[in-house]
């Protein structure tokens, strides 16, 4: 094959999204002929899921807002440095895959700000947005979408203005809440 042959597949790859490249951190595109591993959710993360839902209908100001039809589940993340990640599908299907043996030592807080944040890739199609800023000499992340996921602290602290982030893309909130 030649080179002008192999840029050529490179670019359809890229474009139609299914060569099994991941496109960020952890939003996995998955190749052509996978189907999704679960079609329903696995109820330890049914809690979550619906403060998604209602954080979503809150922050957004859409009645309506729902995760539809995205099972959130245990199993291989396909990577050990990822302890969850959104697998896209070539159907246009989605789902979440949490690592279980860092879902059983995480805090509620760690596991909220995880899920959110796979729930950001998979049913709002937000990417990652790794921003800081400096407050007080303490960099603090501007997103929910950072690659690295908030900590229990900071989310915690900050969780207002993170929803806020995450479900409009709207910065000042969360700025307004570190006093900057």
């Amino acid at each position: 094959m030649n080179i002008s042959r192999i840029f050529i597949f490179a670019i359809i790859c890229l474009s139609l999204g299914s060569c099994g490249l991941p496109l960020h951190r952890d939003l996995v595109v998955k190749n052509k002929g996978e189907v999704r591993q679960f079609e329903v959710s696995n109820p330890v993360f049914a809690n979550i899921v619906t403060q998604f839902e209602q954080a979503g209908k809150q922050y957004s100001g859409n009645s309506e807002f729902t995760v539809g039809d995205v099972p959130v589940n245990f199993g291989d993340t396909e990577n050990p440095s990822f302890e969850g990640v959104c697998f896209s599908y070539p159907d246009g299907r989605t789902e979440v895959i949490i690592r279980e043996s860092w879902w059983n030592s995480a805090s509620q807080a760690l596991r909220e700000s995880l899920l959110f944040h796979e729930l950001g890739h998979c049913v709002l199609g937000r990417d990652h947005d790794n921003e800081t800023v400096e407050v007080n000499g303490a960099s603090r992340k501007s997103s929910m979408m950072n690659a690295v996921i908030v900590n229990s602290n900071q989310y915690s602290q900050f969780r207002a203005g993170y929803l806020t982030e995450l479900f409009t893309q709207t910065k000042q909130t969360l700025y307004t809440a570190f006093g900057i």
